[in-house]
């Protein structure tokens, strides 16, 4: 599996905005720190 959806609410990180990934995701997918992903931000409500 290569692809995953979630929906996240946006919380303030200093001056930007932030998401968590949850853990489950990162292990499902194998993701480390450092590893380039893609992001596509959608404004739902």
């Amino acid at each position: 599996m290569d692809k995953y959806k979630i929906l996240r609410k946006i919380r303030k990180n200093g001056t930007s905005l932030a998401i968590n990934i949850p853990q489950e995701v990162i292990e499902l997918l194998e993701i480390k720190e450092g590893e380039l992903v893609e992001v596509e931000i959608r404004k739902i409500k």
